[in-house]
């Protein structure tokens, strides 16, 4: 269900430090609603492009680190901002890509919002684009291609 991007997307952290390039188009684009999402963005949600760990490249000097409090994010280790994450659902193989580091984040719009129950009341959602009241309530989003590439992830999950 992904729109083809017609570039490879580049992004990175607030200071610089941190800069990355996603080597293909996200699996699936999706905004999450729930409350841990919420805290963590600072936000009314959080919009996280799901690709395989291996098509995010590290370009320049700077190396992500992750901390003993939560190993699953990686950070800017100088400005500490969440660049992505793992959840432990879909293991190491999978990044959560934060859209919103991304330098042209405006090419991949939300294909999907999950955790409506907890959503704000004045975020408006489209009527053309599903939406969970908790997570993927069995109705898969995702097209062929989108669903092979999940398989293979959570076949190897680590």
């Amino acid at each position: 269900m992904s729109h083809p991007v017609s570039e490879r997307l580049q992004g990175g952290c607030a200071c610089g430090h941190i800069r990355y390039r996603l080597e293909r188009n996200p699996i699936v684009v999706h905004c999450c609603h729930c409350h841990t999402c919420q805290r963590m963005s600072g936000s009314a949600f959080s919009i996280n492009a799901m690709i395989e760990t291996d098509q995010v490249t590290l370009i320049g000097d700077g190396v992500p680190t992750t901390s003993t409090d939560n190993p699953m994010m990686h950070r800017c280790p100088k400005c500490l901002l969440p660049l992505w994450g793992n959840h432990p659902m879909f293991g190491k193989d999978m990044a959560f890509v934060r859209v919103g580091n991304l330098d042209k984040a405006d090419q991949l719009a939300p294909e999907v919002h999950y955790f409506t129950a907890s959503k704000h009341p004045w975020v408006a959602i489209p009527p053309h684009v599903p939406a969970f009241e908790q997570g993927n309530e069995g109705d898969s989003v995702l097209g062929k291609e989108a669903q092979s590439r999940l398989n293979i992830v959570l076949e190897h999950k680590q």
